[in-house]
């Protein structure tokens, strides 16, 4: 196995699954999306049942320390949720076509709607010649826009050529993926209704997932053909130049040579260290890669089920991650009986 420009990957240490601690019962269908707060250990949780729920994590020792704090319902499948950075706002992506938001401190809620399509994904994000909390929303309609809170409508919208598949911002950088498997960039300091590159996703097949570093400097996808790849946003800086890798595959137990391909669900930088990568697959497994040496630092036993999320706490000790089913054979297989579980590890330090 090789890990970019032909490099061997070295031997990762394998990780236990002893210490990981089970979220209290919550949601009731396929889990989408995982975020933490930027500012406190809250986990936000979206969910095909129609909700995202919150979570107090700051205790998470066991499941009974863990707390269920609030959910937002939305009624319609929610397909990726964020905080706002000051964490007092949680807004989920939905497919009834919306953008929806609590306050967690008043528990108020509103809608902001203007998508024709639904809405695949949803960031709050960095932009200095605002004074107010600024959303940015990616669609199936082909457009991502952007909404200043105080304000009914759209303040801007950016036009792209196919739906957007998966989106991800921090500091100045946006990615939004889209359908023709391309990937579309904007500076968000400088101008965010103009694209400042385009380019071909290193992935030959379908992205699925990316995540930007806290920073703004890596950027990383996933895709359905059990790889992923890690750039910086610098094109001068050539130290992750080329560099993609399988994962999330597994040798076929009755093909003699064979081997099975998983779709990497979950792409997420730590924001303890932006060269930490964890990958999350429906093989039911997750690993921990450090992109700057090219090598996989821990890999986890199977989990029983498709890993369907995951997300890395601010301070990066801890990792959670969602069990459940992933769609791949239809919604018939959809059965009500299949375990759905949000689960923490807990690092004894962070991943560096």
């Amino acid at each position: 196995m090789t890990f970019g420009k032909g490099k061997s990957v070295f031997p990762a240490a394998k990780g236990l699954l002893d210490k990981d601690v089970d979220f209290p019962k919550g949601p009731e269908d396929t889990i989408s999306a995982l975020r933490w707060s930027p500012v406190a250990n809250h986990l936000a949780a979206a969910s095909w049942d129609g909700r995202v729920y919150i979570y107090d994590a700051t205790d998470s020792t066991s499941t009974a320390t863990i707390k269920g704090v609030t959910a937002l319902t939305v009624g319609a499948p929610v397909l990726d949720c964020d905080f706002s950075k000051d964490g007092t706002l949680a807004a989920g992506a939905a497919a009834d076509k919306k953008i929806h938001i609590m306050d967690l401190n008043s528990s108020q809620t509103m809608t902001l709607e203007g998508h024709t399509l639904p809405v695949r994904s949803v960031r709050f994000v960095d932009i200095p010649s605002a004074n107010a909390p600024i959303i940015a929303s990616g669609s199936w309609d082909k457009t991502v826009r952007y909404w200043d809170l105080r304000q009914p409508q759209p303040i801007g919208t950016l036009q792209l050529p196919e739906r957007v598949y998966a989106m991800d911002a921090a500091g100045p950088l946006l990615i939004a993926a889209t359908a023709d498997s391309q990937l579309h960039f904007v500076n968000l300091h400088d101008n965010p209704l103009q694209l400042s590159k385009t380019a071909e996703s290193p992935l030959k097949y379908q992205t699925t997932t990316v995540s930007v570093s806290a920073d703004g400097t890596r950027w990383a996808v996933g895709g359905i053909d059990g790889r992923a790849a890690a750039q910086v946003a610098d094109e001068k800086d050539k130290s992750l130049e080329n560099l993609s890798f399988k994962c999330h595959r597994k040798a076929s137990s009755t093909k003699k040579n064979q081997t099975n391909v998983y779709t990497v669900n979950a792409v997420c930088f730590s924001p303890a260290h932006k060269d930490v990568l964890a990958t999350a697959g429906s093989d039911g497994s997750y690993s921990i890669w450090d992109v700057r040496s090219r090598s996989r630092l821990s890999t986890f036993p199977n989990v029983g089920a498709p890993v369907t999320a995951a997300s890395f706490a601010r301070d990066g000790m801890a990792l959670a991650y969602a069990v459940g089913y992933d769609w791949a054979q239809g919604y018939q297989q959809n059965k009500a009986d299949v375990e759905r579980k949000i689960v923490v590890h807990l690092f004894k330090e962070a991943p560096k």
